[in-house]
């Protein structure tokens, strides 16, 4: 997650391995998905599962808790190998799942509780984690942040972690369990892979939103990279889509602020941590995402979001070349906003408008150039990333670089990129979220109707959304499409266009060569060859 670089959430986004305990079987909840082909849309059996640091760790010969306050039990844990062999990770039953941990799934739809909902990740009914390649495809789910506040993030979102959970000899827990976890931020949580990470078990300082340097985690010594996509990290007041692209394939074990990376200190490390997204509200709009019918985005309804990930020849092999983003709510096709805070807009994630941002914005680093932009990004989509998604508070940074008035006390607040929303700076803290949440009723997310598949073959409306972008009527309502489709052309030029359509079908598939084409003209591309269709 894009800013999940404080420390003190470094606990929480670890890796584990362990052995398997006796005391709970694990009974990881049903969840079903649809994989999609010319819209046509097929049920797939999944299952979700808790990450193993919302799990029982203990003596595998007793109940001591292997890890405590006071740090690891030296009689278990004197080195990484023996931590691994002596301690157990614990199942969870139906009932943990729903009653305890508040993670419960009915159908399609799963249902995350703060404060007590742990990260969890989609599997296969095997065991094994469902490694999602999106490569000129598509992803598609409905969501509920309707009762999410400021400082709150409902996340979903791809990281490549193995599609085991890294399960060896001493992991023999493996991704049943939750293990294996990394992401863009490197985190240094309890295990790397399938040994426990006791070197230098420590505090460290860190510096928060108000400039004050203060003592978080503790944390060892290595951590653990690997690319991330994050497909939403939302509430109701803000959200946003970014890609984190990594130097090294899969898995790559780090030490060090250079490896690592550090963003007090400007290290950018082995993957982008800042990561290149797209946030309405700091790309410009401040009415595109919200509460209430004056947004485009009614947040206060669920909505569906759509997110295609484009290659550079339209094949499964190509370079990822553009992500592009598409809601739909009350039956219409919603297109992205415009990014009007930039020189050139723009309404897609690309390499020219990251880099734009980055310099518009006044970034310090640019680690997404850096570090391979979207071709790398596209080339971990290419190997396969498992799917996870949480719902979660941040008391060291207040989830202020998702929906704050500014990220930083000493922030100038009319310097461009600086606001993300509209929510204090001093609010955001878990006690104020357990507060809101008494006072307000559950906080909670609603994750449902996943389905994935080739681009515009998810939702039925998708297929035409492109075409109305182009001849919707002048008058037509900002953001909406009025499904009025190619009427109003000249007679003669819907004719040749017609004719251009079938040369197309009898060359290649016409709904996504015009998609393509359509979207190349609007970003200013050049148009392929057999492209130059009259009325187009």
């Amino acid at each position: 997650l894009a800013r999940f670089g404080a420390a003190a959430w470094a606990l929480a986004r670890g890796v584990a391995a362990q052995r398997t305990g006796t005391l709970s079987s694990e009974e990881s909840p049903a969840l079903t998905i649809e994989a999609c082909e010319a819209g046509v849309c097929q049920p797939e059996s999944t299952k979700i599962t808790m990450d193993m640091n919302w799990r029982w760790l203990h003596n595998k010969d007793a109940y001591n808790n292997c890890l405590t306050d006071a740090g690891w039990d030296q009689d278990l844990c004197q080195t990484p190998e023996e931590c691994s062999r002596n301690c157990m990770l614990e199942g969870v039953d139906a009932k943990g799942y729903s009653d305890t941990y508040m993670a419960a799934a009915t159908g399609s739809e799963l249902k995350l509780t703060f404060p007590k909902a742990p990260r969890v990740y989609m599997t296969e009914t095997d065991g094994n984690y469902k490694m999602f390649k999106l490569l000129n495809r598509e992803f598609a789910f409905d969501v509920d942040l309707s009762s999410l506040p400021c400082g709150m993030n409902a996340a979903l979102y791809f990281i490549e972690m193995p599609v085991d959970g890294a399960k060896s000899d001493l992991n023999q827990a493996g991704s049943k369990y939750g293990t294996g976890y990394c992401d863009a931020q490197c985190p240094h949580g309890k295990f790397i892979n399938d040994k426990a990470n006791v070197k230098n078990w420590t505090t460290h300082q860190a510096r928060n939103p108000d400039g004050e340097w203060i003592e978080v985690g503790p944390e060892g010594q290595y951590g653990i990279c690997c690319a991330e996509m994050d497909l939403l990290e939302a509430n109701r007041e803000a959200g946003a889509f970014t890609a984190h692209p990594c130097k090294y394939p899969g898995q790559k074990q780090c030490q060090g602020d250079e490896e690592c990376g550090n963003k007090d200190k400007d290290n950018v490390g082995w993957c982008d941590k800042d990561g290149c997204g797209f946030a309405s509200y700091r790309m410009g709009d401040q009415k595109f995402w919200g509460a209430g019918d004056g947004y485009a985005v009614d947040t206060s309804k669920p909505i569906t979001i759509v997110t295609q990930f484009v290659t550079s020849d339209q094949t499964d092999t190509g370079d990822l070349v553009e992500i592009r983003r598409l809601y739909i709510q009350d039956g219409k096709v919603i297109k992205n906003s415009e990014a009007s805070a930039l020189p050139s807009g723009g309404d897609s994630i690309t390499d020219a408008l990251c880099a734009e941002a980055a310099k518009t914005f006044n970034a310090t680093t640019y680690g997404y150039g850096e570090l391979g932009g979207l071709k790398a990004m596209g080339q971990a989509l290419g190997r396969g990333m498992a799917l996870s998604m949480s719902i979660w508070d941040d008391d060291f940074g207040r989830m202020l670089w998702l929906d704050g008035e500014k990220g930083r006390f000493d922030d100038n607040v009319t310097e461009a990129g600086v606001r993300r929303g509209e929510c204090p700076f001093d609010f955001g803290t878990n006690k104020d979220l357990i507060d809101y949440a008494n006072k307000n009723g559950p906080v909670e997310v609603k994750f449902s109707s996943i389905k994935y598949g080739k681009i515009g073959s998810t939702h039925p409306s998708i297929g035409s959304a492109y075409v109305e972008k182009f001849q919707a009527p002048s008058d037509a309502a900002p953001h909406v499409s009025d499904n009025v489709g190619r009427r109003g052309a000249p007679a003669s030029l819907a004719a040749a266009a017609a004719l251009c359509a079938a040369v197309l079908v009898a060359a290649a598939a016409l709904a996504l060569a015009s998609r393509a084409r359509e979207w190349r003209r609007r970003r200013g591309a050049q148009l392929l060859p057999g492209e130059e269709c009259p009325g187009s």
